[in-house]
């Protein structure tokens, strides 16, 4: 009976310990289909998670780009608005993000992240504020 006692109350120990050290984890947000220019290149669709310390830009070629977020020095937004069609006009916006960022090297690289999207300024200006406010 004390051996069982004592088990019980070791695994509950070992249980209260596990979960009072155990660092809570940030989930990413993903974005899906955006369009990516990285260091003038030409555009090219990807997938961007947003994590609480890094951007990460996945590829379809299979290239993953990882922009940390203290790397990053100058950053802007704008909102292009056009007009579509002809006999029934719209109006189509892309929001494009610019970022300056260091790589791994220490060079400084420019990156332009387009979408269509009105949903996803939100989350990149917020992550982007932690850098420091817009650039002019």
């Amino acid at each position: 009976m004390n051996s069982f006692i004592f088990k019980r109350v070791f695994s509950a120990g070992i249980v209260s310990i596990a979960v009072a050290t155990n660092n809570p984890s940030y989930a990413a947000e993903e974005f899906n289909n955006l369009t990516c220019v990285v260091g003038l290149k030409t555009e090219q669709l990807c997938n961007i998670a947003i994590h609480k310390r890094a951007m990460i830009f996945k590829f379809p070629t299979g290239r993953t780009h990882i922009v940390k977020l203290h790397k990053i020095g100058k950053w802007g937004y704008t909102n292009q608005s056009k007009l579509k069609g002809f006999i029934f006009t719209w109006v189509k916006h892309r929001h494009v993000f610019g970022i300056a960022y260091k790589n791994i090297d220490g060079d400084n690289e420019q990156m332009a992240i387009a979408f269509n999207d009105s949903q996803y300024v939100q989350p990149f200006q917020f992550f982007l504020e932690e850098v420091g406010p817009m650039s002019n």
